[in-house]
């Protein structure tokens, strides 16, 4: 009994081995999966800020439009003043012209903010170019780095499912049957040592008399709280 206890031991310890690998391995593209999303975001943003320089930069003509149909109106009407006859009209024409003046000042004042936005826009644009490319070039790097590692635990995963299976033919096949359930609903934890007439696994006690029937080592039981295969552990 002691022989086919140790077997499953040395099983466990393989699928234990097997799980943690393959926990890494889907732990691994991890970085790689914030990186991504990093760069999506600096990406979404490089195009609001490109949307934004162009509706501005559209703002911008339009207003230089305005102010150059105003200033040739400004002109026919700065020519007009004197050919007027009446002060009545000299003051009417001199009214609209005062005000093209103002609409163009404010036409000025405003082409210039729009020329500081663009500007500053430009460098924000310039900056986020500089990130997109930066995490582009560490997903890259990345990428290689992922690839390296699965194909080290694939190597390992292969290597342990070859020894899994050489162990397994050493276990009769209702006890490996019995072991590969539990080992699907215990997370790889099938056999526990029992000390003290307590599983280690669940920390419950066992009965007396299966405690006492465990340390006979006649063949292998189960725990009856969580139904894994126990052994007694003689403490010295």
């Amino acid at each position: 009994m002691k022989q086919e206890l140790a077997i499953l031991i040395r099983l466990q310890g393989i699928d234990l081995e097997l799980r943690k690998i393959n926990e890494e391995k889907s732990s691994a593209p991890k970085h790689l999966e914030d990186l991504q999303e990093d760069l999506s975001s600096k990406e979404a943003e490089l195009d609001e800020l490109n949307e934004r320089i162009t509706e501005i930069q559209k703002r911008k003509v339009d207003v230089e439009d305005e102010f150059e149909l105003e200033n040739v109106r400004l002109g026919k009407s700065q020519k007009k003043l004197s050919s007027l006859k009446t002060n009545r009209e000299y003051q009417a024409l001199q009214k609209e012209i005062n005000e093209i003046k103002k609409a163009n000042t404010d036409r000025e004042d405003e082409i210039l903010t729009i020329m500081e936005e663009i500007s500053s826009l430009q460098g924000q644009i310039e900056e986020r170019n500089k990130q997109v490319k930066q995490y582009r070039k560490q997903i890259r790097a990345e990428k290689k780095r992922v690839k390296e590692v699965e194909e080290s635990l694939d190597a390992k995963i292969v290597t342990l499912t070859e020894e899994r299976q050489a162990v397994s033919k050493d276990i009769s096949p209702s006890l490996l049957s019995q072991y590969n359930f539990l080992k699907d609903r215990r997370d790889c934890v099938v056999v526990a040592a029992v000390t003290d007439g307590v599983c280690s696994a669940c920390n419950m006690n066992i009965p007396p008399q299966l405690f006492n029937e465990l340390l006979r080592d006649e063949k292998i039981l189960t725990c009856p709280s969580c139904q894994r295969l126990i052994y007694a552990l003689k403490v010295s």
